[in-house]
């Protein structure tokens, strides 16, 4: 298995900090733990309410879940639901001890958003000075404008990729890891489907690669059974932030283990650093 040795075009932090005032957390040294929240304005007033006693260091507000409970499966346009959007992201934004990435997760890459690329990116768009980051898809059109449009709202961008039904070649992991740095993204992020341990050994190479040719922070996660260990694998093999769930909940993607879990593992692991 070999990656190209891809110059990095502008110097990039090998530290990035997301979140604003005091609600602050590192990406980049120690393996951070994200937890996900969302549904509807009750199941998500039940989450947020249960970080204070959790051991995350960030939290991400699934943005997608909540625009689903407001207007089903089906495509909207962003003037429909922006308002109520903005409006649950301040209430997030300021009822989390924690730092708030807010992601809107296409249906494309299995998320429950039904947006096209405009619409999407003007969601993106109001959501970037109300929280911490936001997660930018690469593949969306207009993703570079974006990410330098989320900067200039003061927010730091997870550049992200998703396929929920394979691990693609490390030729296109490559590629796309490569169209997330030249975009300006501070955190590259890619999830795959991993139908074997060759499968999730070669997501692993790719995070370590990824991490050495950008000197960026990266989440590089191989979802399924198969890929479980990745999530657990710390930031020695070059991983920044690993999901992890709320006692009771059901994650956000196939594997994620709770917080518990992963901070027991995180801790024997990284205590060698």
């Amino acid at each position: 298995m070999s990656y190209p040795s891809t110059p990095d075009p502008d110097p990039a932090p090998s530290l990035v900090t997301i979140g604003r005032a005091a609600k602050k957390a590192t990406l980049g040294a120690r393996t951070q733990v994200i937890v996900p929240v969302g549904g509807d304005a009750h199941s998500l007033s039940e989450q947020v309410g249960a970080l204070a006693s959790c051991y995350a260091d960030i939290v991400e507000w699934r943005a997608d879940t909540y625009l689903a409970s407001l207007v089903g499966s089906h495509f909207v346009a962003a003037s429909e639901v922006a308002d109520d959007l903005v409006r649950m992201a301040r209430y997030v934004a300021d009822a989390s001890p924690l730092p708030v990435l807010a992601t809107i997760r296409t249906s494309v890459e299995g998320g429950e958003a039904f947006l096209d690329d405009e619409e999407y990116c003007a969601l993106v768009r109001a959501l970037a000075p109300l929280v911490g980051g936001v997660d930018v898809e690469i593949s969306r059109d207009g993703a570079p404008a974006l990410i330098e449009d989320a900067h200039a709202a003061g927010s730091l961008v997870i550049g992200s990729f998703h396929d929920f039904d394979a691990t693609p070649s490390d030729d296109q992991l490559a590629e796309v890891l490569a169209d997330m740095n030249y975009a300006g993204a501070d955190v590259l992020k890619f999830a795959c489907m991993a139908t074997s341990a060759t499968d999730a050994a070669r997501v692993i190479g790719a995070q370590a690669w990824a991490r050495e040719a950008y000197d960026r922070p990266v989440i590089g996660i191989a979802m399924g059974p198969s890929g479980a260990p990745t999530r657990l694998v710390g930031s020695a093999l070059g991983c920044a932030a690993t999901f992890a769930t709320l006692p009771g909940s059901e994650g956000s993607a196939p594997g994620q283990f709770t917080i518990e879990q992963v901070r027991t593992v995180l801790d024997i692991i990284e205590a060698q650093r």
